[in-house]
């Protein structure tokens, strides 16, 4: 399992680095530009991140499965099960890794608007600092950041996961049928359409809790950590997601792959 996460790492580790340098050089010639450029940076990385994070973890996984490059991984002795297990943990790894390049950034950034602003900061105090910044203009602190970025991060690995799970699909039951791209889309409209169901399901289930959250959240600014009560009903069903459509891809990999 080790040795197919380093593999997965090894095979995108220059990309990563190209991507990570331009957004820094970027973050530079922004700094230039006062508080409005360090603004527009946070905004504009986020989503250069966002899409990269997206294209590299599907991409990869397509290419094991439609190109000739896929069969030196299937031919290793590996079960189906641990290449999947593989994929979402490396996945996962690189999800959490730009989350925590991403809020390095928030703090770089938001240190260099209070100076800009005038104000003093006492670097080694620099999380406070931030915090007092954010709290004074948003009304949220680092603390609300860090847990919205831990449920997009949840929310991705789940929607990589659905992903997966159609080009296995179409890789293995119906690897006979053509137009495979369209088909391969077509099934992963289903597989989020009976996701969806089943959400609509659970929150049916988890109204009351909510109603009750929403009640305390109302009477006051909520905290991090009430924040993160709240998502962590909808955090749990994306794990969930994740587990049970890995586990599914995996059985099909093992079993049913036509490579």
């Amino acid at each position: 399992m080790i040795s197919l996460i380093k593999y997965e790492f090894i095979r995108k580790y220059k990309l990563v680095s190209m991507i990570l340098i331009t957004i820094l050089a970027l973050n530079l010639l922004l700094l230039t530009k006062g508080a409005g450029g360090s603004m527009l940076f946070l905004v504009v990385s986020l989503s250069a991140l966002f899409v990269f994070y997206l294209v590299d973890i599907i991409k990869m996984y397509s290419d094991d499965l439609n190109k000739k490059t896929g069969y030196m991984l299937f031919m290793t002795p590996n079960s189906g099960y641990k290449i999947i297990w593989a994929k979402l943990l490396a996945a996962i790894i690189e999800g959490a890794g730009l989350v925590l390049i991403y809020f390095i950034f928030i703090l770089i950034n938001g240190a260099y608007i209070v100076v800009s602003m005038g104000d003093q900061i006492d670097y080694s105090q620099i999380v406070r600092g931030v915090n007092q910044l954010l709290s004074g203009t948003f009304g949220f602190n680092l603390g609300h950041v860090l847990v919205l970025l831990i449920a997009v991060l949840a929310f991705l690995i789940a929607f990589i996961t659905t992903v997966y799970t159609a080009m296995t699909i179409r890789k293995s039951i119906f690897s006979e049928i053509k137009f495979g791209g369209l088909f391969s889309f077509i099934i992963f409209l289903l597989i989020n359409w009976l996701l969806s169901l089943v959400s609509d399901k659970f929150h049916d289930i988890m109204t009351p809790y909510y109603d009750s959250i929403n009640a305390v959240s109302n009477a006051g600014n909520i905290s991090a950590g009430g924040l993160a009560l709240i998502l962590l009903p909808i955090i749990s069903v994306f794990i969930i997601q994740a587990i049970v459509l890995t586990g599914f891809s995996g059985y099909l990999l093992e079993k049913k792959i036509n490579l």
